[in-house]
This record gives structure tokens, C-alpha cells and sequence, in this order.
């Protein structure tokens, strides 16, 4: 433990406070209002209040998201207070989590703890379900695939499949591991060798998700099937405001990092093709919801990855252009609406936004055109 504390205590403590203030900041949504009483909350709240008995209320497909509901209902009284604990709690685990799992992959400790803190201020990514109480299923199905990927990576199987079981109780996000580990196993080599393993421990998952969808299955006003809403929203692919909002608002105003420090991409992406298959899976499974931004966040494993490793291999050690970055990145998560101390006008927020954007990727520019003069 003494050990343990001297490597990573002081990062941790960062991490944990700074992800604290955030929780702070990004405030609670006002659910006793129009249009907000009616959000998809609505649902979850119903299904804690008959936890743990079903709900004979809550439309499809929410009704099938038990995990953080259920346990919300089951262990509070007061559910409005219990959503706010989990999703708390939830959150700050998957912030710590980030942390050790980018350690895990080679970043260092101090740029592991800035890309984690950085996490704390994406709008969509994270701030969004901060503010929206609610969605305490989107935070545990985050983290049970930060666990999944690592239990992927050092072929742990028996966790693999638990990560993947709970993850089936909480939300959809779960599909998008299985596909993207066949990519994994194939990339390195080990394909054969695990096939069955990686069948069998999807099994769990598999199992539940079809029980629940048996079981739980009722002939409600608005559900929503799959295919139902995969051609209610699959058309807004043909748009290019869709491609401008889950590339590039739900990075702001880190967006362009990974295109001006190109080489880092490419190598990453050639040394992890899986991540890639993972990114384009997130794309493809935004197609059957009506969010955008918010709906990218399981890609957040990808992105804060290539992040941390742009900034150890090309930013780090200039502290005045991981300062501009953190700086610019707290202004764009000011926001008119999720925020505790709301900015005035949408207008605000996108002028804000704008101008964080154009400050990171301007001296983003700058500083590589001056490294790569001086390595002439």
C-alpha cells in the first residue's frame, strides 16, 4: 500500500479533487420542469420506484437498463438522492479508472492525471450525464468498459465476462466490445488460441440481454424497437452537422490535435486497429438514438488515449502548451444549460466554444511548426 501511495497518491488526490470541483460545477438538472420532466429520466425514475419489483410503465428500450435503477431504488429511500450518490460515485470511479487504465497502457503518471482531468471538462462526453442525474446507466456502462478492455487486453476472461454481463444490465454499449475484441485478438495473433474463450465469456451477456428482453417486454404507447428507431435516425448520417457534432463538438476544443500531430495518429491507429473498428462501431450505434454528441462517449476510450499519448510524445515537457489546453478546455465547458452557474445565451456558449477551439489549434500549429523548424 506504501508503495502503492508513493506512486500514484499524489496523482489520485488531483484526479479526485478535480473531478470533484467538476461534479460541482456541472451542477443538476431542474427535473421538475417542462421539457426536462419528461426526458428520458422519466423512466428511470419509474423503474427505481418499483425497484425491485418491474415497472409497468417505463417504455422500451429504457425499461430493459435495470443495473443503476434497480440498485438506486433498492438501497434508497429517497431515489432522487440515491441517483445523485450513484451517479457521483459512478463518475468519480471512471475518472480514476481512466487514470490507471491510461498508466496501464504506457502514459505517464502526470499526463495520465491531466488527459483524466481533462475528461472532467467535455461537455458531452462527461458533463452531460453528470448534470442529468439520471443517467447513472451511462457512467456504470462507461466503466464496465474501461474494465473490459483491460480484462481484453490481459485476456481475462472470467472478468471479461462479468464486465460484460453487468454491462448488459445497465445499456446497449455492451455490443460494441465482443466485435472490436475479435479485431483485437486478430491483431495480435492470438485469435486462434482465445476463440472459444471469447465466445463463451460473451455467452453471460448474450443470455441476459435476450431474458430481459423476453421477460421484460411490454405493449407500451412510444417503445421504441431497434430497427424502429434505426430508421427514425439512421437519415441524419447524411447531414453534415452529424459529422461536425460527433467529430468535432464532442472534442472541442481539442478536436484538430490528433490531425496537427498526424504521425502520433497513424501510428497509434496502426499499432491498435481495433480502436479504430471501436471508433466506427460507437459511430454506427449513434445512428439508433436521437442524441448525437452524448451518444459518442463510449469512444472515449480511443480518443483520451491518442490524447495522452500526443501529449507525452509531442507537448510534453512544455507546460505552457498543456496550460493553454486545460485553460481552453474549462472555457468550452461553460455552458447555457448544464452548468451550475449557467452562461446567459446559447450564443455565449458557442462563442466561447469557438474561440476555446481556435486558441488550441492555433497554438497547437504554432508550437509544431516551431519543433519541427528546430528539428531541420
Amino acid at each position: 500500500m506504501k508503495a502503492f501511495l508513493r506512486t500514484h497518491g499524489k496523482y489520485v488526490a488531483i484526479v479526485l479533487i478535480a473531478t470533484a470541483i467538476m461534479l460541482w460545477l456541472w451542477g443538476q438538472i431542474n427535473w421538475h420542469v417542462l421539457p426536462f420532466s419528461e426526458w428520458d429520466g422519466w423512466h428511470y425514475r419509474k423503474i427505481a420506484e418499483a425497484a425491485p419489483g418491474i415497472s409497468a410503465e417505463a417504455r422500451e428500450p429504457f425499461r430493459f437498463r435495470l443495473l443503476g435503477p434497480w440498485m438506486v431504488g433498492t438501497l434508497f429511500s429517497d431515489y432522487v438522492g440515491g441517483f445523485t450518490l450513484v451517479n457521483y460515485a459512478s463518475s468519480l470511479s471512471l475518472v480514476v479508472a481512466l487514470y490507471f487504465f491510461l498508466c496501464y497502457v504506457a502514459i505517464s503518471r502526470p499526463i495520465a492525471a491531466f488527459t483524466a482531468v481533462l475528461f472532467t471538462l467535455n461537455t458531452y462526453l462527461f458533463g452531460v450525464t453528470v448534470w442529468y442525474i439520471f443517467h447513472v446507466n451511462d457512467f456504470l456502462a462507461l466503466l464496465l468498459l474501461l474494465l473490459g478492455f483491460w480484462a481484453l487486453m490481459e485476456k481475462r476472461w472470467v472478468v471479461f465476462a462479468v464486465a460484460l454481463f453487468l454491462g448488459a444490465l445497465a445499456r446497449e454499449t455492451w455490443l460494441l466490445l465482443p466485435p472490436t475484441a475479435l479485431v483485437f485478438l486478430w491483431e495480435r495473433k492470438a485469435l486462434r488460441a482465445n476463440l472459444v474463450k471469447l465466445v463463451a465469456a460473451t455467452l453471460p451477456a448474450v443470455g441476459v440481454t435476450l431474458l430481459l428482453r423476453l421477460l421484460l417486454s411490454a405493449d407500451l404507447p412510444g417503445n421504441l424497437e431497434p430497427m424502429q428507431a434505426f430508421v427514425r435516425f439512421a437519415p441524419k448520417v447524411l447531414t453534415p452537422e452529424f459529422w461536425a457534432r460527433q467529430f468535432g463538438n464532442a472534442l472541442k476544443p481539442v478536436t484538430f490535435l490528433p490531425l496537427i500531430f498526424l504521425g502520433t495518429t497513424l501510428a497509434f491507429f496502426r499499432a491498435n486497429k481495433y480502436m479504430a473498428v471501436f471508433i466506427v462501431l460507437t459511430l454506427a450505434s449513434t445512428l439508433f438514438g436521437s442524441g448525437n454528441e452524448r451518444l459518442m462517449a463510449p469512444a472515449f476510450v480511443a480518443f483520451y488515449w491518442l490524447l495522452a499519448l500526443i501529449f507525452q510524445r509531442d507537448i510534453w515537457p512544455s507546460k505552457w502548451m498543456l496550460g493553454i489546453i486545460a485553460v481552453a478546455c474549462f472555457v468550452a465547458s461553460l455552458h447555457y444549460q448544464q452548468a451550475r452557474f449557467p452562461l446567459p445565451s446559447r450564443e455565449l456558449t458557442v462563442i466561447l466554444g469557438g474561440l476555446a477551439w481556435l486558441v488550441v489549434t492555433g497554438a497547437a500549429v504554432v508550437f509544431r511548426l516551431r519543433h519541427w523548424q528546430q528539428a531541420r
